[in-house]
Protein backbone atom coordinates (compact mmCIF):
# COMPACT_ATOMS: atom_id res chain seq x y z
CA UNK A 1 0.00 0.00 0.00
CA UNK A 2 1.22 3.45 -0.82
CA UNK A 3 1.56 6.18 1.78
CA UNK A 4 -0.46 9.36 1.85
CA UNK A 5 -0.52 12.15 -0.71
CA UNK A 6 2.68 14.22 -0.53
CA UNK A 7 1.40 16.97 -2.80
CA UNK A 8 -0.21 19.85 -0.98
CA UNK A 9 -3.59 20.79 -2.36
CA UNK A 10 -6.12 23.31 -1.15
CA UNK A 11 -9.28 21.68 0.12
CA UNK A 12 -10.81 18.34 -0.72
CA UNK A 13 -10.21 16.60 2.60
CA UNK A 14 -13.76 17.04 3.84
CA UNK A 15 -15.26 18.55 6.95
CA UNK A 16 -14.15 15.68 9.20
CA UNK A 17 -10.41 15.98 8.62
CA UNK A 18 -8.09 16.36 11.60
CA UNK A 19 -5.20 18.71 10.87
CA UNK A 20 -1.83 18.08 12.48
CA UNK A 21 0.96 20.64 12.64
CA UNK A 22 4.50 19.54 13.36
CA UNK A 23 7.34 21.81 14.44
CA UNK A 24 10.32 19.61 13.59
CA UNK A 25 13.24 19.40 16.00
CA UNK A 26 14.41 17.78 19.20
CA UNK A 27 12.42 20.35 21.17
CA UNK A 28 9.62 20.35 18.60
CA UNK A 29 5.94 19.60 19.02
CA UNK A 30 2.88 18.08 17.39
CA UNK A 31 -0.50 19.82 17.49
CA UNK A 32 -3.89 18.49 16.44
CA UNK A 33 -6.82 20.71 15.46
CA UNK A 34 -10.09 18.82 15.26
CA UNK A 35 -13.08 19.65 13.05
CA UNK A 36 -15.04 20.88 16.08
CA UNK A 37 -12.32 23.45 16.84
CA UNK A 38 -10.78 21.70 19.83
CA UNK A 39 -7.04 21.21 19.83
CA UNK A 40 -4.21 19.53 21.67
CA UNK A 41 -0.45 19.95 21.66
CA UNK A 42 2.30 17.47 22.56
CA UNK A 43 6.08 17.51 22.68
CA UNK A 44 7.77 15.35 20.05
CA UNK A 45 8.95 12.15 21.74
CA UNK A 46 12.73 11.73 21.90
CA UNK A 47 15.13 8.98 22.96
CA UNK A 48 18.85 8.74 23.67
CA UNK A 49 20.74 8.26 20.43
CA UNK A 50 23.36 5.90 21.85
CA UNK A 51 25.87 8.68 22.34
CA UNK A 52 25.60 11.87 24.35
CA UNK A 53 22.64 13.24 22.43
CA UNK A 54 19.01 12.57 21.67
CA UNK A 55 16.96 11.98 18.54
CA UNK A 56 13.27 11.96 17.68
CA UNK A 57 11.78 8.58 18.53
CA UNK A 58 10.16 7.42 15.29
CA UNK A 59 8.11 4.72 17.01
CA UNK A 60 6.98 7.13 19.71
CA UNK A 61 6.01 9.71 17.10
CA UNK A 62 4.03 7.15 15.10
CA UNK A 63 2.19 6.05 18.25
CA UNK A 64 1.45 9.71 19.08
CA UNK A 65 0.13 10.36 15.57
CA UNK A 66 -2.15 7.31 15.85
CA UNK A 67 -3.30 8.43 19.31
CA UNK A 68 -4.28 11.77 17.80
CA UNK A 69 -5.89 10.31 14.66
CA UNK A 70 -7.57 6.90 14.62
CA UNK A 71 -6.79 4.65 11.66
CA UNK A 72 -10.26 5.18 10.19
CA UNK A 73 -10.05 9.02 10.27
CA UNK A 74 -8.77 11.41 7.63
CA UNK A 75 -5.77 13.54 8.53
CA UNK A 76 -3.73 16.25 6.91
CA UNK A 77 -0.26 16.90 8.28
CA UNK A 78 1.60 20.15 7.77
CA UNK A 79 5.21 20.70 8.67
CA UNK A 80 7.80 23.32 7.85
CA UNK A 81 10.14 22.80 4.95
CA UNK A 82 13.21 22.79 7.20
CA UNK A 83 16.54 22.69 5.40
CA UNK A 84 20.19 22.74 6.27
CA UNK A 85 21.60 26.26 6.05
CA UNK A 86 25.33 26.39 5.50
CA UNK A 87 27.46 28.77 7.50
CA UNK A 88 28.39 31.98 5.72
CA UNK A 89 25.33 32.10 3.49
CA UNK A 90 25.34 35.88 3.67
CA UNK A 91 22.18 36.22 5.72
CA UNK A 92 23.76 35.71 9.11
CA UNK A 93 21.91 32.42 9.48
CA UNK A 94 23.48 29.04 9.48
CA UNK A 95 24.01 25.95 11.52
CA UNK A 96 27.01 23.87 12.41
CA UNK A 97 27.45 20.66 10.45
CA UNK A 98 26.29 18.71 13.51
CA UNK A 99 23.08 20.71 13.93
CA UNK A 100 22.37 20.51 10.19
CA UNK A 101 22.74 16.73 10.32
CA UNK A 102 20.50 16.53 13.39
CA UNK A 103 17.82 18.67 11.73
CA UNK A 104 17.78 16.59 8.54
CA UNK A 105 17.77 13.37 10.58
CA UNK A 106 14.76 14.71 12.50
CA UNK A 107 12.97 15.61 9.26
CA UNK A 108 13.57 12.11 7.90
CA UNK A 109 12.15 10.48 11.03
CA UNK A 110 9.08 12.73 10.89
CA UNK A 111 8.54 11.99 7.20
CA UNK A 112 8.85 8.23 7.81
CA UNK A 113 6.30 8.29 10.66
CA UNK A 114 3.84 10.29 8.55
CA UNK A 115 4.32 7.97 5.59
CA UNK A 116 3.80 4.85 7.69
CA UNK A 117 0.62 6.42 9.14
CA UNK A 118 -0.51 7.06 5.53
CA UNK A 119 -1.47 10.69 6.17
CA UNK A 120 -1.69 13.33 3.48
CA UNK A 121 1.02 15.95 3.79
CA UNK A 122 1.53 19.60 3.02
CA UNK A 123 5.07 20.86 3.43
CA UNK A 124 4.89 24.59 4.07
CA UNK A 125 7.53 27.29 3.94
CA UNK A 126 8.03 28.95 7.34
CA UNK A 127 7.41 32.40 5.83
CA UNK A 128 4.09 31.23 4.34
CA UNK A 129 2.33 30.28 7.56
CA UNK A 130 3.98 33.09 9.52
CA UNK A 131 2.85 35.68 6.93
CA UNK A 132 -0.69 34.23 7.01
CA UNK A 133 -0.73 34.74 10.80
CA UNK A 134 0.96 38.17 10.62
CA UNK A 135 4.06 36.88 12.40
CA UNK A 136 6.83 37.62 9.93
CA UNK A 137 9.83 39.22 11.63
CA UNK A 138 8.33 38.93 15.12
CA UNK A 139 9.81 37.43 18.26
CA UNK A 140 8.88 33.90 19.43
CA UNK A 141 6.69 35.44 22.14
CA UNK A 142 4.29 36.68 19.46
CA UNK A 143 3.62 33.08 18.40
CA UNK A 144 2.87 32.16 22.02
CA UNK A 145 0.49 35.10 22.42
CA UNK A 146 -1.39 34.31 19.21
CA UNK A 147 -1.67 30.58 19.97
CA UNK A 148 -3.02 31.37 23.44
CA UNK A 149 -5.62 33.73 21.98
CA UNK A 150 -6.76 31.22 19.32
CA UNK A 151 -6.82 28.26 21.71
CA UNK A 152 -7.35 29.61 25.25
CA UNK A 153 -8.05 26.10 26.58
CA UNK A 154 -4.39 25.29 25.86
CA UNK A 155 -2.95 28.31 27.71
CA UNK A 156 -1.59 25.99 30.40
CA UNK A 157 0.43 24.12 27.75
CA UNK A 158 1.77 27.43 26.39
CA UNK A 159 2.75 29.28 29.56
CA UNK A 160 6.56 29.06 29.40
CA UNK A 161 8.82 30.98 27.04
CA UNK A 162 10.28 27.66 25.86
CA UNK A 163 6.79 26.54 24.76
CA UNK A 164 7.22 28.53 21.53
CA UNK A 165 7.67 25.23 19.63
CA UNK A 166 4.29 24.05 20.92
CA UNK A 167 2.78 27.37 19.87
CA UNK A 168 4.30 27.14 16.40
CA UNK A 169 3.04 23.58 15.85
CA UNK A 170 -0.43 24.77 16.87
CA UNK A 171 -0.25 27.76 14.52
CA UNK A 172 0.91 25.55 11.65
CA UNK A 173 -2.07 23.24 12.26
CA UNK A 174 -4.44 26.22 12.50
CA UNK A 175 -3.10 27.59 9.23
CA UNK A 176 -3.66 24.18 7.62
CA UNK A 177 -7.22 23.93 8.93
CA UNK A 178 -8.15 27.40 7.72
CA UNK A 179 -6.21 27.57 4.46
CA UNK A 180 -5.93 23.96 3.21
CA UNK A 181 -8.53 21.66 4.75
Amino acid sequence: MAGGNWHCRDGGWGAGVIVLGIDIGLTGAVAAVHPNGTASVHDIPTVADGGKGRRICGRGLLLLLRELVAADRAALVLFEDVRARPMGNGSGHGNTMHSQGSLMRSRGIVEAAIDIARFDVCIVQPATWKRWHGLLKTEKGASLDLARSLYPALAGDLKRKKDHNRAESLLIAHYGKEDHA
